[in-house]
């Protein structure tokens, strides 16, 4: 390889995996493809832990309001504080 980094990145997962340095490309860009095509959404996540419990979205369910997250936020850190867990999600 051209590249220092790479050849040296090349040779040590070769190493690790007790393959030749081009199998150990080949694989590697085999496993970054697959974890890129096959990325949840946050609600395929939620969905997939829900079933894992035996538990299911409710099928009338509504988004949270953006107010929650403003109370919330100050529930979690103390409404006198003043402070502000999540700044990007005040909304007042």
């Amino acid at each position: 390889m051209r590249i220092p980094e790479a050849d040296s990145l090349a040779r040590r997962l070769a190493e690790i995996d007790g393959v030749s340095m081009t199998d150990a490309v080949i694989g590697a860009f085999r496993e970054i493809l697959r974890a890129r095509t096959q990325r949840e959404t946050p609600t395929e996540t939620a969905r997939r832990i829900l079933e894992k419990r035996g538990l299911s979205f409710a099928g009338n369910r509504k988004p949270v309001p953006p107010d929650a997250y403003h109370d919330l936020d100050h529930d979690l850190m103390g409404r006198e504080r003043g402070c502000s867990l999540m700044p990007a999600l005040s909304f007042r």
